[in-house]
Order: structure tokens, then sequence, then C-alpha cells
């Protein structure tokens, strides 16, 4: 007969092959076999052109992002994030054929940030067709009709709106104040020229005296100036970045003008350090909390990052941010879709149905703040800024408090 201890060690080995065959059966669980092994996101932007020294810096945000996700938060659910970086120098058809290398990779990545307004109007239809997300400047070209693309900030129209609507509430003369507009003559500075920015500022009482166009690679403005001038207008208004804005307030100042310039992204801190001289006392418009605010949360995060990763001064942009920003939304709603629907079916629907419900989303302790809808692409939370002594403070005033503030909505009736 079989002793007590062998009939044990019998029943043990049968669990244990009942387990074994059930294993073999039913297969490894879908949380284990459907993940993949990296995720891959890409960026394509003007990393050495005519826009470097604003929007380049967005790469080595996402690269140390990448490493935070990584290393600090394992992945989005255990599932490393890759990321695939193009320049395409400020060149649009450059950058469609950086996109049609990418998206034919094996696997394709899931996700394209493109900050490069020209080439993100280019794609549009494209990341729908290939099924495939954008994050993009917010032109409307960019963004509607609405399909995979979503804004990194407010409509252009929305960041202006939001510059002439200070002006016109800390307004203290009786007559309306007068803006002349200067921008570039392409996708990118022509954004804000839509009738809906128009209609807003008949509407609240700002007269816009003057519209003057010019290249991207023009440095001297002071025709364009001479006729703005006659205008006796009381600001600028510009939507361009690097180059453009310092073209112009030389231009200004050559003529002997005091007016001051107000600008959206562009006029950030890589445009600034250009000629900090040259903007004091400017305006401008951005979707994130200033550098110069060193007790904020977020931004000592960042500058830690940015310390520890060796990168310069240069690196400091509003763009670097954004490379946060994207990537950091990546993960939140990979994450959140992954856990509803499984990595297996895991597809772009799913991914807009958590971007299209991202309600005030304030990621490292509110350094941005992101709301997208189904009809809204782009996030109208914005910041009014001044530049002082070569930092970016609290423009003051109403809506110039240093908070969120939110932008008139430009969304073009038919898209509503």
């Amino acid at each position: 007969m079989m002793s007590a201890a062998g009939r044990s060690i019998g029943r043990i080995a049968g669990y244990a092959l009942l387990v074994f065959l059930v294993l073999a059966l039913v297969g490894p669980s879908p949380s284990m076999a459907d993940k993949p092994k990296s995720l891959a996101v890409a960026i394509i932007g003007d990393l050495t052109g005519p826009y470097a020294s604003v929007v380049g810096p967005m790469a080595p945000g996402c690269e140390d992002a990448v490493k935070y996700v990584n290393e600090k938060l394992g992945g989005i659910d255990g599932v490393k994030m890759e990321l695939l970086v193009k320049d395409n120098t400020g060149k649009a058809a450059l950058g469609i054929q950086q996109y049609e290398e990418l998206i034919n990779m094996k696997p394709k990545p899931l996700f394209f940030g493109v900050p490069h307004t020209p080439t993100a109007e280019a794609l549009r239809e494209k990341v729908l067709r290939d099924e495939a997300i954008g994050f993009f400047p917010s032109s409307i070209d960019d963004l509607y009709p609405q399909g995979n693309t979503y804004g990194f900030y407010a409509l252009y129209a929305g960041m202006t709106a939001t510059a002439v609507r200070w002006v016109k509430d800390n307004w203290k003369e009786e007559r309306n104040p007068r803006i002349a507009i200067i921008t570039w003559d392409q996708a990118y500075g022509r954004a804000p020229l839509i009738p809906e920015f128009f209609d807003y500022c008949k509407k609240i009482g700002v007269d816009i005296v003057a519209q003057e166009l010019f290249g991207v690679r023009d440095v001297d403005l002071t025709t364009h100036l001479t006729r703005i001038k006659a205008q006796k207008p009381d600001w600028l208004l510009t939507n361009c970045t690097g180059s453009g804005p310092v073209a112009i307030m030389r231009a200004a100042k050559e003529l002997g003008m005091k007016t001051k310039l107000l600008n959206t992204v562009g006029g950030g801190w890589g445009t600034m350090r250009l000629d900090p001289a040259l903007f004091e006392g400017c305006v401008s418009v951005l979707h994130n909390i200033s550098y110069d605010n060193e007790t904020h949360p977020g931004v000592k995060l960042v500058k830690q990052y940015l310390k520890e990763n060796n990168r310069s001064i240069k690196e400091q942009t509003n763009f670097y941010i954004i490379g946060w920003q994207y990537i950091l939304m990546i993960h939140k709603v990979v994450q959140s879709a992954a856990a509803k629907v499984g990595w297996d079916k895991l597809d772009t629907a799913a991914i807009k149905a958590e971007l299209n419900t991202l309600t005030n989303w304030e990621p490292l302790d509110g350094i941005v703040k992101v709301t997208y809808t189904e009809k809204k692409r782009s996030s109208p939370w914005l910041v009014v800024y001044k530049i002082e002594g070569g930092k970016l403070v609290p423009a003051g005033g109403l809506g110039g408090e240093g908070k969120f503030v939110e932008a008139p909505d430009m969304t073009p009736e038919n898209f509503r």
C-alpha cells in the first residue's frame, strides 16, 4: 500500500498537472501576451532651420520626458517608450518625406509630434488615412475638419485674441486701442488672420489699422514699418518666431518707434534671448507656466532634467515643455485606453476617446493646462506675460495675473 506521504505527493503532482494543462489550453494572460515590447512615438520638427531657436528644443524635451517615463514611471503599464526624431530643417517637403519613412516602419509609430505648421498642415489627412495620432501646432488647417490631430495649445487666432483682449481690458483712454499686424507670409504667420479674429476685434472695440506680411528670411522691414508708423498704432501684433520678431523690433527701433510687440508662442524664451533689450516691455501669450517662476514644482522638475542631461540655456524654451507635454499626454491616454480595451484592442478610436474627454489636465503640477473635446481640438488655456529684464513675468492688470485664462473661441462656425 502507498504511504500517506506518497498519496500526498501524488495529489500535489496531480494538481500541478491540472494547472499545467489549463495554462496550456488558455495560454499566457492577455496582460502579458498582448503588450508590445515598446511603443514608438515620433517627432518631425525644425531642429536646425529658421524655427530652430524656438521649436528645436521640443526634441530634447521629448528625450528627457521619455527617460522620465521609462525610468521613473515604469513605462506605460510596463511598456517602454521609444522616441524617433527627424529634422526637417523647416522644409515641409522634407517633413512629408520623413513621415512616409516613419509610417512604413514595422511597427509604425502611433503618434507624431510635428512642431512645424506647414508640415503639419500637409500631414493632417495623412495621419487620418494611416490611423495615427498627430500632435500639431494650432492653425485651423492643422486641426480641422476634426480627424486624428490635436493642438499643442490654443488656436493661434485664440492666442492673438487673448493678447488684444488683455490690451482692451487694461486700456485707459476713451478711444479704441489701435493695433497693427505684421507677421510672416506663410501658414504659421498667417494662421491668426481669420474672419473670427477680426470680428472679435470689432466686437470688443479694438481697431486693426494695418496688415503687413513679410518673408521668413527677410531681415530689413523698414519699408513695412514705415507704412505701419503712419497709422500711429499703439501696439504691433505678430505670429512668428526667432528672426521674425527680431527683424520687426529692429526696424521699429531704427524708425524711432516706441511701440511694443504682442506675440504668441513664438515670443517665448528662444526669441527673447536673441536680443533681450530689444523686447523689453513686449508681451507674449504662452500656454505654460514661466521658467522664471522658480517656486513652481513643475518648473523645478524640468530644470532638474535640463541640468542632469547637460542641456544648454538654448534648450530652455516653451517647446522644451511641449516635448514633456507630448510624452506625458501619450503616457496618460495610452495607459487609460489600454486599461479599458486591452493592449490587443488599442487603436486610434480608443485613444481619441481618451483625448476627447481630457478636461483641465495639469501635468507636472500644472505646468500646462489642457482640455480637448470631440469638437474642439485645441486647448484654450493660456498665460499672458510681459518681458522685463530678460524674464517672462506676469503681464499685470486684468487677465495678466500669471494664471491660466481661457482664450476666446476662434473655431470657425462650420467646425463647432
